[in-house]
């Protein structure tokens, strides 16, 4: 998997959305960077709900979750690059 995309900036506690690519063609978009108290960690993406809470629409196992975080932080760090990054999936 690859972040196809990256828009930067400062939204709140948002750092950056992004978009995923899967090795079989599949664009998933909705991504997040967000300022943590413990750091940088990727928002997977959500929907509100008619209550007005926010639930995943996309589910990983911690595996997986670590390695997109991980990806997508690297990419982020990388000021200035249009390089995609490259993991499998």
């Amino acid at each position: 998997m690859k972040i196809s995309r990256m828009a930067k900036g400062q939204w709140s506690k948002i750092r950056a959305f992004f978009d995923l690519e899967t090795s079989d063609g599949f664009t998933i978009k909705g991504f997040k960077i967000v300022e943590g108290s413990s750091g940088l960690f990727v928002g997977f993406p959500n929907q509100k709900n008619k209550d007005g809470e926010y639930n995943d629409t996309i589910f990983a196992d911690k595996t997986l979750k670590q390695k997109v975080n991980q990806l997508a932080i690297e990419h982020y760090n990388q000021s200035g690059s249009s390089q995609s990054d490259d993991i499998p999936f």
